[in-house]
C-alpha cells in the first residue's frame, strides 16, 4: 500500500501531459478520478473505464477492461501516453468506451458500484457538495498485499471545524444495495469483521489514513472537489499545510444501505446480533429526506438505528383504526 502520491503524477495531472484528462473529468459528471499511489483510475457508472500506470521515460500505459467489450473489436490507441496529443487520442475514445460499458451493464447490472459513484459525486462535486460534511476520496479500493477491500474511502470534516486543518477524520463506507446484500461473508457482519481486522492493526490503519489525506489534498489541488475552505485554511493549504487527521480519534465506519425494504425484518434480525466494535465508531447513514448528501446529523449509532427499525416495524404491523 503506497500512501503517498508521486510528485510527477501530481504534476502531470495538474499541468502536464495528463492535464487534458483532469479537465475532462472536471467537465464530465459521469466520470470519477481516483489516484492510488502509482496508478490512476477513471470510473464510469462504477466501472473502471481507464487504468493508467506510469512507465519509464515519463509515459503512462493505458488499459481498458476487455471484459466490457468481449468479442467487440475496439481500435484503441496502441501507444502509451507520453505527450499531450497521446492523451487527447485516448479522450476521443471515451464516448465509444462509455457506449461499450452501457451495453455491458444492460445485461450485467452492478447497481451497488454505480450508486457508490453517485455518492461520491453528490458529496464531492454536486451543487450541494460544499454543504456536506463528508468527502469521498476513492471507490472500490483494494490492496492485495494487505488483504484490504473497501467500498469507499473518505474523510469527515465538520462545518464547524473547517477553520482547523487538523480536525478531519478518516471514514470508511460500506454500501449495500437492497436487502439481499445484507447476509453472507460479504454482508454487514462480514464487513464489520473485516474492518475490525484492518483498523485494529495500527500499521494498516496509519497507512490508510495517510492515503486518504493524500488523496483528498490531491483532489482539492485538481479542483475535483467543490470545497470552499475559509480564508485561513485556504492560505494554509496554499502554503502546503494540508488537511490532516491530527487528534481526530477513532476512524468512523459508515454503513450505507441503499433502497432498503422497510417491510423486511432481515436487517433488524442481523443488527440485533452485532456488538458495537471498539476499533471504530460504527454509524448507519439515514438520508436527510432523500439523496446521498452526508452530514453528521444523518449518522445513527447502532442502538439508534435498531430503535428506528423497531419503530418502523411497530407502525407497519399495527392495525389501523376503523374508518
Amino acid at each position: 500500500m503506497n500512501a503517498s502520491i508521486p510528485d510527477q503524477i501530481s504534476k502531470d495531472l495538474k499541468d502536464g501531459i495528463l492535464a487534458g484528462l483532469t479537465r475532462r473529468v472536471r467537465q464530465d459528471d459521469t466520470l470519477l478520478l481516483a489516484i492510488r499511489g502509482k496508478s490512476i483510475d477513471v470510473y464510469y457508472r462504477g466501472g473502471r473505464i481507464l487504468h493508467l500506470t506510469p512507465q519509464s521515460g515519463q509515459s503512462y500505459k493505458v488499459s481498458f477492461d476487455e471484459n466490457y467489450s468481449k468479442s467487440k473489436k475496439l481500435d484503441l490507441p496502441e501507444s502509451p501516453i507520453s505527450t499531450i496529443e497521446h492523451c487527447e487520442d485516448w479522450l476521443r475514445f471515451l464516448p465509444t468506451l462509455k457506449e461499450t460499458m452501457n451495453f455491458h451493464f444492460a445485461g450485467n447490472r452492478k447497481s451497488e458500484r454505480e450508486f457508490q459513484q453517485l455518492v461520491a459525486w453528490e458529496n464531492n462535486r454536486s451543487a450541494i457538495a460544499n454543504d456536506t460534511e463528508y468527502f469521498i476520496t476513492d471507490v472500490e479500493f483494494a490492496d492485495v498485499e494487505q488483504g484490504t477491500r473497501l467500498d469507499m474511502l473518505g474523510l469527515k470534516w465538520l462545518s464547524k471545524d473547517r477553520k482547523f486543518n487538523d480536525r478531519c477524520r478518516p471514514v470508511f463506507i460500506e454500501m449495500k444495495y437492497g436487502i439481499n446484500a445484507y447476509d453472507g461473508d460479504s454482508g454487514i457482519k462480514g464487513h464489520i469483521k473485516h474492518l475490525q481486522a484492518i483498523l485494529g492493526d495500527e500499521d494498516k490503519k496509519q497507512k490508510l489514513n495517510e492515503l486518504i489525506a493524500s488523496q483528498f489534498n490531491q483532489l482539492v489541488d485538481l479542483e475535483l472537489v467543490k470545497f470552499n475552505p475559509n480564508a485561513t485554511i485556504r492560505q494554509a493549504m496554499a502554503n502546503g499545510d494540508r488537511a490532516t487527521f491530527g487528534t481526530a480519534g477513532k476512524p468512523e465506519v459508515v454503513m450505507l444501505l441503499a433502497n432498503h425494504n422497510p417491510r423486511s425484518e432481515r436487517l433488524l434480525s442481523i443488527l440485533q446480533t452485532i456488538e458495537d466494535p471498539v476499533e471504530f465508531d460504527l454509524r448507519f447513514f439515514n438520508a436527510s429526506f432523500a439523496g446521498y448528501g452526508m452530514h453528521e446529523a444523518c449518522m445513527l449509532r447502532l442502538d439508534q438505528f435498531i430503535g428506528l427499525l423497531k419503530t418502523w416495524g411497530k407502525e407497519l404491523n399495527s392495525t389501523p383504526p376503523p374508518v
